[in-house]
């Protein structure tokens, strides 16, 4: 397995986020190489660095979807991408959690797009931290820089 990092931050201490207001917002994630994405994981802080409303803040639901840019955006349901799972991030449980994709693709992407719907409660800003791709190793065994 192949794992792919996607920092907003260089370091993943309390408050070195990446903000966006209220509770949902939506990053397009353009990949270092081309890949197959079979699970991705979503890090927050550790609890037993925030006081007060330690979780708040941290996204609740969120959707991944593969976003094909090479065709434009041509028909209206193609603008969100080709739907790869819901999920709940559960961060008072643990702050590092991996998701399997539901959708299953056959294709390399070079985008992904993660739809956050939700934090656990903060109504004037959601904080991302770090957000993970998991992906095949390549069937030749050739290696490829990150």
């Amino acid at each position: 397995e192949r794992i792919f990092f996607f920092s907003f931050q260089p370091e993943n201490h309390p408050g070195n986020c990446w903000p966006f207001p209220e509770s949902q917002g939506h990053v397009f994630i353009k990949l270092s190489v081309p890949i197959i994405p079979r699970a991705v994981t979503m890090d927050h802080v550790s609890g037993t660095m925030f006081h007060g409303d330690r979780f708040s803040r941290a996204p609740k639901d969120f959707a991944v979807y593969v976003r094909d840019f090479s065709r434009g955006m041509k028909e209206e349901h193609e603008e969100q991408g080709k739907f790869l799972g819901q999920f709940t991030f559960l961060a008072a449980l643990n702050p590092t959690q991996t998701f399997q994709l539901k959708e299953e693709l056959s294709r390399f992407v070079n985008y992904l797009r993660l739809q956050v719907l939700s934090n656990w409660g903060h109504p004037d800003y959601t904080c991302l931290y770090r957000f993970r791709v998991h992906s095949d190793p390549p069937k030749d065994g050739g290696k490829v820089s990150v």
